[in-house]
Order: C-alpha cells, then structure tokens, then sequence
C-alpha cells in the first residue's frame, strides 16, 4: 500500500507537507530537481574555490524537505511524502484556482455537514441505529455523489453501507434458517426418542405373546427402527445445514468488515475526513457485535506507521478520532492563516498553508479560501521561488531585489542572514576581479584569465564584468578596430561602419575618428529614417503616396549630393538600401512618373502647351507634387508672355 505515505496523523502535519524552500545554491535547479553530484565537484562550483556552502535561508527552522529523496525529517525521523514536485504543483493549483463557494458547493457542504450531525447524534446513542435511517444516509450520499468536488467518493461510502447491510440481511435470514433447523430438529428428536421407548417396551414384553401377535409386535419394532435411523439422518442433515449457515454467517461478516474498515480507512489516508467520519461513526450500527479493531496485515507499512505512532492496534474509533481532530485542526489552521495575513506575516502564513492545503484539500475551510488571500499568498510564494532560483543562479542583484519585496510584504522577514551572505559573495567576486586586473597589467596573462573565471564562478553576473572586460578587449583589438575603421571611411563604406553597431565605439579613443564616427551613424539613421518612410508610405498611401515619396527621394538625393560635409556628400550614390527603396517607390509611381518625364520632355523642346497639359495631368495624379506645380508655373508663363506678345 504505498499510498499510505501521506497518512496525515496529527504528529506529522507540519513534517508532511513541507515544501519549504531547501539548502541553496546548489542543492536545487531552478524547477526544483536536486543537483547534487555523487562525488566531487563541478568545475564551475565555487566550492573548489574554497567557499562554505551556502546557508539554509528561507525557513530553516522548519523541517527539511529533501528533493532527491523526497523524505521529511522530523523529530530525527524520516518520514516518505511522495513527490514533493507534486506537492508544489497541488499547492501552485490551489492558488490559481477561484474559491469553491458556488451554491452546489455550498448545498453540498449542507449536506455533508447534516450528514456528521446525524452519525455524531447516534454515535453518542447506545441503542442500534435501524436500516431505514441507514438507508437514507446511503441515499443521501448517493445524491451528493454527482457533486464534481466529491469525486465520486460519498457514492463509494453509500456503496460501501449498502452492501455492509446486504450481508447483514444475508446472515439474518440464515439465522433465521437456523432457527427453523432447531425447531425441526427438537421435533424429530422427540419423535426418535418416542419411539425408541416404544421398542423398548414391546421387546420387554414379547415373550408371553401368542405367534400372531408376536409377529405384529415384530413387524411393529422394525417400523420404528427404521424411523428412528430416518429420523437420525435429519437431524444430521439439519445440524450440517445449521453449521453451514453459521460457518457462512462468520465469513460474511468478517468479509464485510475487511471491505468496510478498508473503505474507512482508505477514505482516511486520501484525507477525505468527512466521509472516513461518517463511515467510522456508523460502523457499530452497521455491525452490531461491538468489534471495532480494523483487521490488517501486521507487516504492512500502515500498520506499522499507525501503530508506531499511537502504540496501540489501530481500530474505528482511532480513524474517527483522529479524522474528527483533523477537521477541527485544518478548520483552525485555516482561521490563523487568515488572521496571519491580515497582519501581513505572509511567511508563516504561506507556510501553514502547504500544510493545510496538503492534508485538508477537501476540506471546506480551505475549498472557500478567499481569493484576495489567495492572490497574496501565490504572490509571496513565486518570489521564495524565484529568490531560490536566482539564489541558485548566484543572481544576487535579483536576490535582493526579491528580498526588498519580500520584506515589504512579511513584516516578520529578516533578511540578515541572506544580506550577510550575499555581499560576502559580491565582496569575493569583486575582489577577484580587481586581483585578475593587476595580473593583467603585470603581463600574467594566465593568472588573470583564471583569476576572472573564478570572479565568474562567485557572480556570474557581476555589472563589473563589463567595465573590466571593454578594457581588455580594448587593450587588445584598439589599433586593428581603428584601422579597418579608417580603411572603411576612405573607401567611403559608411553603411558598413553604421551597421556594424558598437564595434567600432572604441574608435573614440582616438578624436578624429570619434567625430567621424559620430557624424557617419546620425547621417546615416536620419537617411534611413526617411527612406523607411517613403517606403511606408508608397505602400500604405497608394499612387499619390508613391508620387510623394518619389519627389520625396529626389530631393533628399539632391541635398546629398550638395552635402556640405565633404566625408558624408554623395553616400547615397552607393547606398543599396536608397536604390533598392527608389526602385520600389518609381514602381509604384510608375504613371506619374512617366507622365511627368513626358512633361519635362516637352518642355525641353519648346512644346509648352503639351507640356503645360501633361503638368497638370501629372498634377491630378499627384496633387502634392511640386514639380508639377512648378512646370505648370513655368510653361504657363511662357504661354501667357507669348499670346501677349
């Protein structure tokens, strides 16, 4: 029965449902999993460095949960919980999940309340309960079985009493039977002892007696001899039919009970302490021979955890006993974590919690635990959780980032111990550092890589890493970068030099190629700025957009290539991007540009009144255009000037 693991006995409630937050860095990764190596080290843990291992932090004074076996020490016993991966996820789906307070709910926690009333009533009554109200229990818990957080179980427990009395009335007709059977045979063993006197005094009498009468008289004694054997035979059969039934009567019942006390006690180690109350309760009346010891296998785990745990043989009244405690614990459990949060000591509250939603999910006081505690709990949870994994990922900024918050939320957090130990770690890491960059400036080359590994290994993400790794990487590539820097501006490759990002920013070191620097990239952002613009906008405005955007391209060409800075004029006549873009935006204007090249070609060879009509035809395609606008300014005055003249 390796179910029984989570018997949750009052002693064991706080041990069994701890899912505290374990030893740390290395004891967990971040999905909970231990990662502990057999032996040695790995070659990135700081513990080869020398370092101590890293404190309990997060309720150590609790008992320890143990990943990698999934055990619980308690009061120097290790006690088996299952997966405790499950529990966390049992716990995380409890804190997502809305309050069960619907009115089915509700109505079924009547029920199930009335129910415990009921069983408690005549519990405390002597006289035997009738089958008639046990029957109605049963139906009752047949109608509550559809209820989807019953899951089933008042059905099983209904199942369970009906076929308990269904044996019951089995072994009461047979008793009955054997009533009969006695009856039957007190009557044939009168009738047997009759007639044995019979013979007996006709053969006392039989020698006086004439040969006819003798012969009667014979024929009479083997009349009776022969009922008298009949007669033996009957009584035989009947008293065998009697032990039959009595040997059938003593299975069955034993047989029910196995069935019933399993039923209990199943119903008790899946913590369903309402339905192993209500079946306890009734067990005297379903089985009225006042045996209540539970009938086990003394070798079995469940025998030996309850027996251990109480000392004594585990009977019915212990299951009722210790499932009535449990709902009076879980329902005042559930009264402190409420009153610890409105008192903001979210810790311990979160804490009682797991224990509580653990052993006494089905229990009403955790089914209707308001949402807003809810939401508040899951929120201090996720940050024990990702206190741990950044813990365990040496993010120590993080770390305290999430301790500042957890101490805003729980007025009882005291976050010495995990201060103290934090900066000894930053403090060691950049200790490190600074011994790696005197190495480096004394030419040991090795001594300071190994130096910054192990500042590396201490604090992964050190903000000083990348102060102390742009000076090396600028001691090393400065002059390359600065050449190939120049190589690109003297063949005028500025895109390159603008696409490479960063790479080239430590070309400020020298004055002249910083200015260049900083004149290439914001040159080059502006005309990509309006290049994606035009390229926008000739898609998502149509053909005037498109004529727009042409004129637009025109001119910024045109301002290139009157460029005052002699280093930037004329970067569009090499530009990819800028071609690719006005080869889209003259596709897409195709109409207004041919119109408009027509124009110009008439204007050129003095057809201005063709050229005029094609101005303004280009002027309808494209309202906005000023070349058109112009054209038609222009052609119209030489029009006008040459009907004057």
């Amino acid at each position: 029965m390796k179910k029984i693991y989570i018997l949750p006995l009052i002693p064991l409630w706080g041990a069994v449902a701890v899912a505290q937050m374990p030893t740390a860095p290395q004891s967990f990764d971040a999905t909970g999993k231990s990662t502990q190596t057999q032996a040695g080290v790995h070659n990135d843990d700081p513990n080869r460095y020398g370092e101590t291992p890293p404190p309990q932090i997060f309720g150590m004074e609790l008992p320890l949960l143990d990943p990698s076996t999934d055990t619980v020490s308690y009061n120097g016993v290790k006690f088996d919980v299952g997966n405790n991966r499950m529990v966390r996820e049992r716990f995380e789906k409890f804190l997502s999940q809305s309050p069960d307070d619907t009115e089915a709910s509700r109505k079924y926690r009547r029920t199930i309340e009335k129910l415990i009333d009921l069983t408690q009533k005549y519990s405390k009554n002597t006289a035997p309960v009738g089958s008639k109200l046990l029957v109605k229990i049963g139906t009752t818990l047949y109608d509550i079985s559809d209820y989807p957080g019953d899951g089933q179980q008042a059905g099983t427990l209904a199942s369970g009493i009906v076929s308990a009395l269904d044996a019951q009335r089995a072994n009461l007709r047979r008793n009955r039977e054997n009533e009969d059977l006695d009856a039957e045979i007190e009557k044939l063993v009168k009738k047997t002892n009759s007639l044995t006197n019979q013979n007996t005094q006709k053969g006392s009498g039989g020698g006086n007696i004439g040969n006819i009468q003798g012969k009667s008289g014979a024929a009479g004694g083997i009349s009776h001899t022969v009922r008298i054997a009949f007669n033996t035979q009957q009584i035989a059969e009947h008293k065998a039919a009697k032990g039959t039934n009595v040997a059938a009567n003593e299975a069955a019942l034993a047989q029910a009970k196995i069935y019933y006390q399993a039923m209990v006690l199943t119903f008790f180690l899946e913590r369903r302490f309402d339905h192993a109350v209500i079946g306890a309760r009734i067990y005297r009346h379903v089985f009225k021979d006042g045996d209540t010891k539970i009938n086990m296998d003394k070798n079995s785990d469940a025998y030996q955890m309850i027996t251990g745990i109480t000392g004594m043989p585990p009977t019915i009244h212990m299951l009722d006993s210790a499932a009535a405690n449990a709902r009076r614990d879980i329902d005042q459990s559930m009264d402190a974590i409420t009153n610890l949060i409105a008192q903001n000591r979210l810790g311990e509250a979160t804490n009682r919690l797991i224990t509580a939603v653990s052993v006494g999910e089905f229990m009403q006081s955790v089914a209707v635990f308001p949402a807003e505690s809810r939401r508040r709990i899951a929120e201090y949870w996720t940050l024990r959780k990702n206190a741990l994994i950044s813990l365990n990922a040496r993010d120590y900024e993080t770390v305290e980032q999430i301790s500042a918050k957890m101490k805003e939320l729980d007025v009882d957090y005291n976050d010495s111990l995990l201060s103290t130990y934090v900066k000894g770690k930053k403090d060691l890491s950049n200790g490190l550092l600074l011994e790696a960059e005197m190495a480096f400036h004394a030419n040991n080359k090795d001594e300071g890589i190994e130096k910054r590994k192990q500042a590396a290994v201490v604090w992964p993400k050190n903000p000083a890493f990348k102060e102390f790794d742009d000076k090396i990487n600028q001691a090393k590539s400065f002059v390359p970068v600065i050449s190939e820097f120049k190589q690109l501006v003297q063949e005028r490759r500025l895109r390159e030099i603008y696409d490479a990002g960063e790479r080239f920013e430590v070309v400020a070191q020298d004055a002249t190629c910083k200015a260049q620097y900083k004149a290439i990239c914001a040159y080059v952002a502006e005309v990509d700025a309006v290049i994606n613009k035009m390229r926008e906008q000739a898609k998502t405005r149509g053909r005037m957009g498109a004529g727009a955007a042409y004129e637009e391209l025109l001119v910024l060409r045109k301002k290139d290539n009157e460029h005052e800075n002699e280093l930037l004029r004329g970067f569009l006549k090499k530009d990819v991007n800028f071609s690719n873009v006005l080869r889209e935006v003259e596709a897409a204007a195709g109409d207004f540009i041919k119109v408009l090249s027509d124009a110009e070609s008439k204007e050129k060879s003095g057809r201005y009144g063709a050229a005029y009509s094609l101005y303004s035809r280009a002027l309808d395609l494209n309202p906005t255009s000023l070349q058109a606008k112009e054209g038609i300014e222009r052609t119209k005055k030489v029009i006008l000037e040459a009907q004057f003249d």
